[in-house]
């Protein structure tokens, strides 16, 4: 008898689980346009039926697109290489004035003077803005398109710098000039996207002192965020030193990640019946709108979609309302 009991008990729970999870609201909403043609910068006008709890608002446009909800949007990209220079030294008279960038496709990865020096460098300096003179702070080099200079995937490429200071000339007083490189950078672009593929730390910049280097009394040197170029400010002797790069692989794709819809309601605003939106390029958009209503025993929606055609404001002369100054 006990156990007839406990069944009924759980069978009448169960009966009022399944009844409160029919108390969630079945969803009312449809959405409509004047128009399926609008022009860029005009605004879209939705009209909405019902009174869903919430709505959310797909545009179509990339990064709020309802078919890359669940999906990670992967663009084919380029690569591009950038940073920042800071010189420091005697003021017209640069020492060196010039710091070559360049990149090889056979060096060795052995960070020793012999195999720098038995690697190809290809010289590409001139496609980055460096600075001519000491005093610089912080100078962009522009963000450089280095897809090119890779043959495939699967082989690396190496960067280098490669900074040569001559020997201090009392006449001249031409005294060492500073060279500091900060936030060297290889990003992926794909239209307006942008991502970091390669950060200063990936990169692995290692110094490599020419023999040159042995008795000065200041070094160059690498630390988390820079690479320092320097010597003793009044070298007897010339200084050469090479800052050269961990292997770096073409990366044609970057993900984006799944689009995000922008909310336009949520429950404790008021009846929403209509919504405007302005698209700033032409195309032809499809716009999903999930209306939802949702309590403590679950969640009902609908997905309801519309398409657009946005079309180029080609000016026009726009016919002047009748008024006493026309009749």
């Amino acid at each position: 008898m006990k156990y007839l009991l406990l069944f009924a008990a759980f069978a009448a729970l169960a009966t009022g689980c399944r009844k409160n999870l029919d108390d969630v609201d079945d969803v009312h909403f449809d959405v409509s346009l004047d128009s399926e043609t609008f022009k860029v910068g005009e605004p879209v006008r939705f009209h909405f039926s019902g009174n869903p709890d919430f709505i959310i608002f797909y545009s179509g446009e990339k990064g709020n697109d309802y078919s890359y909800k669940d999906t990670n949007r992967i663009s084919e990209s380029e690569m591009t290489f950038s940073f920042t220079t800071t010189t420091a030294g005697t003021a017209g008279i640069p020492n060196p004035s010039r710091v070559p960038v360049c990149y090889s496709t056979d060096f060795s990865g052995e960070y020793t003077e012999e195999a720098v020096r038995a690697a190809t460098w290809i010289d590409i300096t001139d496609r980055f803005k460096m600075p001519t003179d000491t005093g610089i702070t912080a100078l962009l080099s522009g963000d450089v398109n280095v897809t090119e200079y890779f043959s495939d995937p699967e082989t690396p490429l190496y960067f280098s710098f490669h900074w040569v200071v001559a020997p201090y000339d009392p006449v001249i007083k031409n005294g060492r000039t500073q060279w500091n490189i900060q936030a060297t950078k290889f990003n992926g672009i794909a239209g307006e996207s942008v991502s970091t593929l390669y950060d200063f730390a990936d990169m692995r910049w290692q110094i490599v002192q020419a023999a040159s280097f042995e008795g000065a009394s200041s070094l160059p040197d690498v630390n988390a965020s820079r690479i320092l170029f320097r010597s003793e400010f009044q070298p007897t002797v010339s200084r050469e030193c090479w800052a050269v790069s961990g292997p770096i692989y073409r990366m044609d794709q970057i993900n984006d990640g799944p689009d995000f819809g922008v909310g336009i309601k949520a429950m404790a605003e008021a009846s929403l019946s209509s919504y405007a939106y302005t698209y700033t390029e032409p195309g032809d958009y499809e716009i999903a709108f999930v209306a939802a209503n949702a309590n403590v025993y679950g969640r009902k929606e609908v997905i309801r979609k519309v398409s657009v055609r946005i079309i180029e404001d080609e000016g026009g002369i726009t016919p002047p309302q009748p008024g006493e100054w026309n009749q």
